[in-house]
């Protein structure tokens, strides 16, 4: 039985790590409902504004790939602890970056600290884990989902009562990073460097096998994500002919679903092991989706969408515990480059979509998402959990 010492450790580890995700997807959040007003005040046309979006999309793959070494050298605590502020600053600075160039080098900036922090935080949640054995990845990563909608808000809020950017971004970040700094101090000693290479299993034969099989996962779990956030509302505008007002709900009902499953997800594993959650929900998510794009209707698809929300919510995470727990070649563990593949993913699968569907269509476009789904099911098996495993979470902590 756990003592009361070792609860309250737990519980302020686990808010620790859970601030740090809370603060980086509220950061991320405040972004989308100002990028008209970024994309009028620098005199961008799409193209512009496009550009300067792949700035952030190539920083984000880019602080990924650096993660590792720096994991490596300095720890994923210190990393969070000094990122979060850097992040904030990233993004209290766009009001101010004037220009094409200006801009797109801020969002590379802000991108590259992102995939950093990401990273790490990630790494925190798996020595909370390790730690204390104690389920609690999917259940932070839902903390983030839930924290990104709470980002989008409070700036939807912000544009509505007429706030300047120049005003509302640097406050709402200054407010998160103070907000989160308090708890940060109590992210866990246990990933500093040296340390999470100890407590990675052997490495062997399989080991890299199954960390491709995981990239894999990540991969396409994250392009199905970037799929359902950028083309959702498209392909029910399109194909499914539905009404505008009700085309945006698809995002609504994917992120629903993706943050519900996430709540759930230790629990489920405790039960059932993590690779039938993945592989019973990368099946369900593809059945669900492919059944949509063979009916067509709008109550389908909208349906559709939150079932792989749901299917799909635990997938990253779990895949990310595992392969916090493999060791690579040069030392470290796997999480950063799987971290990476799914981040190519997110880039990767709206872009395919869009190509595909210029030439055969958005109906037969939507056939990549099904089958990263059924890629993601197919290697599940990657994605056990190392032993001894974590307990399952209880009431007490």
């Amino acid at each position: 039985m756990d003592t009361i010492d070792e609860r309250g450790a737990l519980r302020r580890a686990r808010n620790a790590v859970a601030a740090a995700f809370a603060a980086h997807a509220t950061l991320a959040g405040l972004l989308g409902p100002w990028i008209p007003e970024l994309k009028a005040r620098n005199g961008l046309d799409a193209a512009g504004l496009g550009i300067a979006l792949a700035g952030l999309a190539a920083g984000l793959l880019i602080g990924t790939r650096v993660a590792d070494p720096a994991v490596r050298r300095v720890g994923g605590r210190a990393l969070v602890r000094a990122g979060i502020p850097a992040l904030g600053l990233g993004y209290a600075l766009l009001p101010a970056s004037r220009g094409l160039a200006p801009l797109t080098a801020t969002f590379v900036a802000i991108g590259v600290v992102s995939g950093l922090v990401d990273v790490a935080m990630n790494v925190e949640a798996v020595a909370v884990e390790r730690r204390h054995r104690r389920r609690v990845m999917t259940a932070i990563h839902g903390v983030w989902s839930v924290s990104l909608f709470v980002g989008a808000g409070l700036a939807a809020i912000a544009i509505a009562v007429g706030m300047p950017i120049a005003v509302h971004l640097p406050l709402a970040a200054a407010l998160v990073v103070g907000a989160a700094s308090v708890l940060l101090r109590s992210l866990p000693a246990s990933a500093d460097p040296g340390e999470d290479a100890a407590a990675l299993a052997p490495r062997t034969a399989s080991t890299a096998r199954r960390i491709a099989l995981l990239c894999l996962i990540a991969g396409s779990s994250f392009l199905v994500e970037g799929i359902a956030v950028e083309w959702s509302a498209v392909y029910l505008r399109g194909p499914v002919r539905t009404s505008a007002s009700v085309a945006g709900l698809a995002v609504v009902a994917f992120s629903a679903g993706m943050a519900t499953s996430r709540f759930v997800g230790d629990r489920l594993v405790a039960r059932v092991g993590q690779p039938i959650v993945v592989r019973v929900g990368g099946a369900v998510a593809a059945l669900a989706l492919g059944t949509a794009l063979a009916v067509g209707t709008t109550a389908t698809s909208l349906a559709a969408f939150a079932i792989v929300g749901l299917g799909l919510g635990p997938v990253v995470p779990l895949a990310f515990r595992s392969a916090g727990a493999l060791p690579r070649r040069h030392g470290g563990s796997a999480l950063p480059l799987v971290a990476t593949a799914g981040y190519a993913g997110s880039v990767v699968g709206p872009l395919v979509v869009g190509l595909v569907a210029d030439r055969y269509g958005l109906r037969p476009a939507f056939l990549v998402p099904v089958l990263a789904c059924a890629a993601a099911a197919f290697a599940a098996a990657a994605a056990r959990e190392a032993t001894p495993q974590p307990t399952s979470p209880s009431t007490s902590t």
